[in-house]
């Protein structure tokens, strides 16, 4: 029995291979992979950059491209190469620990791109960053995007950079506060509890929707009309019985285009300078940005920054079994921050904890 489900379809997101992408584009496939080589080379010190290989049908038999990837790291060298994979819905997959993805692509893909030209006019190109060629000007070109001779590295590798900002900056950063748990061993609900002079869910809203573009509450649909959270903005759970992994899920699921600030509501010493700190240095690149635990050196989850392609990890992950959100950070690859107050992410999940840490915040050791 034939299938239809594989044509083309539609997606959510407006990338193919890695939300940091590019697409190199020339007439003749020996110009394409020198300038997408050439280009790779420019980043591949400081990044860690895909190059996607297009290899084009050989034969009438052959009815689809496939793909090669090499992953280059920062010591200059192939860290992996992945077979060549046809099914083009899988390919983002494999790329998400890329920081970016430099592309060999046909003429006409609607990625962003950087064109090789010769003498003659490209008027035909759609959405290009960059035109690139041997001789040092090309009055002929259309003035939609600026011209750069090959030797003319720098400059170009500025171009790109400036496309990639952009890129970057179009991404919302929004708030969510993990106020889901059932709060089992504390006994009460940890979000309604008051160690600032209001609920630890407001405080915590205050906190970030004062930073983030938008900021939401994460709630089983169950809580959603209860004090203290029904007056705030929400994002039901979708995947019950996962804990904090299920609720980071849904956000991400329900706003994809977006970066998201996880905080729990069960870290009643954070402050905002942490939060700030935590923005400030944010590594929009990698997968997911977070504090090391000063307890036990392993990644923070629940005050993180997790981007939109993270969305995929953590997927994979809860399929496979794992449900712990910092399991994840550990196995991929977090910009790791060191956190530099010692006790800003120390939890209370207990009764015994929540008296401690009233007892700080009244006393005033506890940073604002």
């Amino acid at each position: 029995m034939s299938c239809s489900h594989k044509a083309r379809g539609s997606r959510v997101y407006h990338f193919k291979y890695n939300p940091i992408e590019i697409a190199i584009c020339a007439q003749s496939h020996e110009k394409r992979a020198l300038l997408a080589a050439k280009i790779n080379a420019l980043f591949s010190k400081d990044l860690s950059a895909a190059h996607v290989i297009h290899r084009t049908p050989q034969t009438p038999s052959e009815d689809t491209q496939t793909i090669g990837v090499n992953l280059i790291h920062g010591d200059g060298q192939i860290g992996l190469l992945y077979p060549e994979v046809s099914e083009e819905y899988l390919r983002p997959l494999q790329l998400i620990d890329a920081d970016i993805a430099i592309v060999e692509s046909p003429q006409d893909s609607d990625m962003p791109k950087i064109v090789w030209v010769e003498d003659g006019p490209a008027t035909h190109f759609q959405n290009v960053v960059a035109y690139v060629g041997a001789q040092s000007s090309c009055p002929v070109l259309p003035p939609s995007a600026p011209y750069f001779a090959e030797n003319q590295t720098l400059a170009l590798q500025r171009q790109i950079e400036q496309h990639f900002a952009e890129a970057i900056a179009a991404t919302p950063v929004y708030g969510l506060i993990l106020t889901g748990g059932r709060s089992s061993r504390m006994g009460e609900d940890k979000g309604a509890l008051e160690y600032h002079g209001r609920s630890q869910a407001e405080f915590c809203y205050d906190l970030l929707s004062s930073i983030c573009d938008q900021t939401f509450l994460s709630l089983r649909s169950e809580q959603s009309a209860d004090e203290p959270y029904a007056r705030f903005p929400q994002i039901l759970d979708t995947l019950l019985g996962y804990g904090p992994i299920g609720g980071i899920i849904s956000a991400l699921k329900a706003h994809p285009h977006a970066a998201w600030l996880v905080l729990a509501c069960d870290l009643p010493y954070v402050s905002r300078g942490t939060i700030e700190n935590l923005l400030a240095n944010r590594n929009p690149y990698k997968l997911a940005t977070a504090y090391t635990s000063a307890n036990d050196g392993f990644p923070e989850p629940l005050c993180a920054v997790y981007e939109p392609k993270s969305l995929f990890r953590l997927i994979n992950f809860l399929a496979l079994g794992y449900h712990c959100p910092r399991k994840v950070l550990i196995n991929s690859d977090t910009w790791l921050l060191e956190l530099p107050d010692s006790t800003a992410l120390d939890n209370a999940n207990t009764p015994e904890e929540r008296d401690r840490a009233m007892s700080a915040v009244a006393s005033g050791s506890v940073p604002s």
